[in-house]
């Protein structure tokens, strides 16, 4: 979602590809596809098309599941995980697993992914990326910033993703009031999301700067 490189582009304009929006950098463009495996796979797809990458870098915020990571570490990833498939994806220049999965938002989800794959860090785009970019013969990285904490158990999120990928935020937030448990958590993902990308942010501007090295 834009939101997760918000400081980064919030004084760029877009321009609209294919449902894509495409922010031109001066080393790299970014394309913000929407949530989901099959939002990633296009966005993926799409910058490909119009930009001519040699690499590929899946950059977004992620929950912890090793218990070692806490909100707003940064790190690369070494190998995705697609869970549904079992199918694995090496990466470049990283040292976490990631485990992409559509439905995990709670403690004990997360602990089965450490148990069954030995991830660090879960999120729902990054296996898709790997996958377009495997199939293009380009290399592929992956980013990611921590916003939630292997102990933290969020609300049920997907139930409100549109199909094409946008987040229900009315929905969403009508939802959590008519369900006081959810005040304080919410609250915290705010924060914690806040920490997140910013500091996703920050490593994004160094690494195109360096060319992702």
């Amino acid at each position: 979602m834009r939101r997760e490189l918000g400081p980064l582009l919030r004084k760029m304009q877009p321009r609209l590809l294919n449902g894509v929006e495409l922010f031109d950098l001066p080393e790299a463009v970014i394309a913000v596809g929407g949530i989901g495996y099959k939002c990633a796979r296009r966005a993926a797809e799409t910058v490909i098309e119009y930009a001519q990458p040699r690499l590929v870098l899946s950059a977004g915020i992620a929950g912890a599941v090793s218990p070692a990571l806490k909100v707003g570490d940064v790190g690369r990833v070494r190998e995705v995980v697609e869970v549904t498939s079992g199918e694995r994806y090496q990466a470049e220049g990283g040292e976490w697993v990631l485990a992409s999965s559509q439905q995990v938002h709670d403690a004990a989800g997360k602990r089965k992914l450490l148990t069954k794959f030995g991830a660090d860090v879960v999120d729902m785009e990054a296996a898709a990326v790997a996958q377009v970019a495997k199939e293009r013969g380009l290399e592929f990285a992956a980013l990611k910033s921590i916003s939630d904490d292997a102990s933290f158990t969020m609300p049920p999120l997907t139930r409100f993703i549109h199909e094409h990928g946008k987040f229900a935020t009315g929905r969403f937030l009508l939802y959590v009031a008519l369900r006081p448990k959810w005040w304080p958590v919410l609250g915290k993902m705010r924060a914690n999301t806040a920490i997140a990308s910013a500091n996703l942010c920050r490593e994004v501007e160094h690494l195109t700067e360096s060319g992702c090295r």
